[in-house]
């Protein structure tokens, strides 16, 4: 049954295949283990944000998890490594014959993702930042298999720039919303959770933006996000400041929503917006949003 649901979910994800290849000799990787089954990450689909195209997984992201899954979705085997490890962007595991999925997590946080039985990732909070992924299914035969992986942006970045002046003794920043974050199914990239959402920025009176990572729940995903600043007295007391709520900004993996206007003034900007998404394997562009 497990199949048939991947399969339909295959065409609403973006996901690579390449030739099955004999090793002759089995292959060493990033856990220093020889097996019948390679990955290797040879290419980002997307640039990162701010910056021009690059070459090496270690550009992209300092950690690299490979999860492998059987048809139950139960994990048998995995490999996490870190870009000073020998081998950075390979790994090689030792599977029976059988159907398996693969799926790949890129990312920079201090600790990885949790893994969970039914292909379930989950990235806490505070380590959530640009993320990269794949999901491939592996034949595994009599001979070797050899794959060439590419990973997919299934991020969006929130942008805020204010268009009046940060009050001078802000020093906090809460963004609230209510959808998913860090939890993403491992087979589609895209987000399971709908729950109450809280991100906590240190910020200042001279910070001209203010941006947060999430990851979409489907292809065309909208928060509705409430913005609340504070200043802190010598007691360490929070003082509030000010309150908005910005209604229905649009998401979607791969770009970066840009939102302007007058943040500071305690009025709620509630109306909607309406996007067009393409998906074109290219690096999307902004979508921009006034309140």
């Amino acid at each position: 049954m497990l199949c048939n649901v991947f399969a339909l979910m295959m065409t609403t994800t973006m996901l690579s295949s390449c030739e099955k290849m004999v090793l002759s000799d089995g292959a060493e990787s990033a856990n220093g283990q020889k097996g019948n089954v390679v990955v290797r990450v040879t290419q980002f689909e997307q640039t990162p944000f701010n910056a021009v195209t690059r070459a090496e997984p270690g550009d992209y992201c300092s950690r690299l998890c490979f999860h492998v899954y059987d048809d139950e979705g139960v994990r048998v085997n995995y490999v996490n490594s870190k870009q000073e490890d020998e081998g950075y962007g390979t790994a090689s595991f030792a599977l029976a014959e059988g159907h398996y999925y693969l799926v790949v997590v890129g990312h920079s946080a201090s600790s990885n993702p949790s893994f969970s039985a039914g292909e379930k990732v989950s990235i806490s909070g505070k380590n959530m930042g640009d993320t990269f992924w794949c999901c491939e299914e592996l034949e595994v035969g009599e001979e070797g298999l050899e794959k060439s992986l590419v990973l997919h942006r299934i991020v969006s970045l929130l942008r805020f720039i204010p268009s009046d002046e940060n009050p001078a003794s802000m020093d906090q920043m809460i963004f609230k919303y209510t959808g998913s974050r860090g939890t993403f199914s491992g087979l589609t990239g895209y987000g399971t959770t709908h729950a109450a959402q809280t991100i906590d920025l240190d910020v200042s009176h001279d910070d001209s933006q203010f941006e947060f990572y999430m990851i979409p729940k489907a292809l065309r995903d909208t928060l509705s996000v409430g913005i609340s600043t504070y200043g802190h007295n010598a007691n360490g007391a929070a003082i509030p400041l000010t309150e908005k709520t910005i209604d229905r900004i649009p998401v979607k993996r791969n770009s970066i929503t840009i939102c302007r206007g007058n943040l500071f003034d305690n009025k709620s900007s509630q109306r909607p917006v309406f996007i067009t998404v393409s998906v074109d394997g290219e690096w999307d562009e902004d979508i921009h949003l006034s309140f």
